[in-house]
């Protein structure tokens, strides 16, 4: 493996750019991707997009054994690395909402498995408050750098991959 997707390359992807009516190859490129054990998401990520009962969701559900890893004990021990970091540097109610999402579990599988995170978010500048905390919503690039994480976004990953979109 190489790359862990984040919820949103799957939901920007269907949503906006690569709608499975227009870009099918998009998705025939992660289950390839997926066959050749290049990429992956763990299991929290698949239950966010199951929420959304949709055609991306019934998706999900055809490759949810291909795509979709159950965290291990080294993923679950670096999820609560991560978990004590965000608590200690962010303010609680930001922190609670980050660590009851996939995102903890995107960057703490990609840390235990020597992956790089996979997702459409962009670094926030971040200046502690006057309280020492963090202020704002946590994002995955920044938890990313506060844990040596490589990140990048689904276009720099299939670039890498040489995939093209061809119609």
């Amino acid at each position: 493996m190489q790359y862990c997707l984040d919820t949103n390359v799957y939901i920007e992807a269907y949503r906006r750019y690569y709608a499975f009516d227009i870009a099918p190859g998009f998705w025939q490129a992660i289950i390839q991707l997926a066959e050749n054990q290049v990429v992956c998401s763990p299991h929290l990520v698949y239950e966010e997009i199951l929420e959304l009962d949709d055609e991306l969701a019934a998706w999900a559900k055809a490759h949810r054994k291909l795509l979709f890893a159950v965290p291990d004990d080294l993923t679950q021990q670096t999820f609560a690395e991560i978990a004590e970091l965000v608590t200690t540097f962010y303010e609680p109610h930001h922190a609670e909402k980050f660590l009851s999402g996939a995102d903890p579990w995107v960057i703490a599988y990609a840390r235990a498995h020597q992956l790089r995170v996979v997702t459409q978010e962009s670094l926030k500048n971040e200046q502690k408050g006057a309280n020492g905390k963090f202020p704002g919503a946590v994002k995955i690039p920044n938890i990313c750098k506060h844990t040596g994480v490589q990140y990048q976004d689904t276009f720099a990953m299939l670039r890498e991959q040489k995939i093209v979109l061809r119609l």
